[in-house]
C-alpha cells in the first residue's frame, strides 16, 4: 500500500465517521485511481459504502439500496472489517424498507472503526 494510500484511508475515516460521507468518497477516489489489487478492491468497497450513505442523504432510497448492497459484497474478503459490514448490512436492511414503504428513512450514522 502505497504511503499517501495509508493518508487517504485515514482522511477519508475521519470524514465519514463526521458523516461527511462525499468528501470520504472523493478522498478514497483520489487513491482508488493509484492503487491496485487488494488495496483497491478495498477502497472501492468504502466508496460504494460512502455514496451509498451519501444517496440516503439526499432522499434517494434506490441508489442506497444498490450501493450499499455492491458494497456488502466487496467488503466480504476484509475480516478486518466484520464489524463495520455488520453496519453496513444493517444500514442496507434499513434502506430496503425505506425503499419499499414499510421503514423509515435511512439516517447513516455507524463508523469505520479508529484501528482500521
Amino acid at each position: 500500500m502505497k504511503p499517501e494510500t495509508t493518508e487517504a484511508l485515514r482522511a477519508g475515516r475521519e470524514l465519514f465517521n463526521q458523516g461527511r460521507h462525499f468528501d470520504a468518497h472523493e478522498v478514497w477516489e483520489v487513491a482508488w485511481r493509484k492503487e491496485e489489487g487488494e488495496t483497491k478492491r478495498l477502497l472501492q468497497a468504502l466508496i460504494l459504502v460512502a455514496a451509498g450513505c451519501h444517496k440516503a442523504t439526499k432522499n434517494e432510497p434506490r441508489g442506497a439500496v444498490k450501493l450499499l448492497g455492491t458494497a456488502l459484497e466487496k467488503l466480504a474478503p476484509f475480516p478486518e472489517l466484520d464489524g463495520f459490514r455488520r453496519a453496513v448490512a444493517q444500514a442496507l436492511a434499513q434502506a430496503e424498507r425505506w425503499l419499499s414503504g414499510e421503514g423509515p428513512a435511512l439516517s447513516p450514522s455507524f463508523q469505520l472503526d479508529q484501528r482500521f
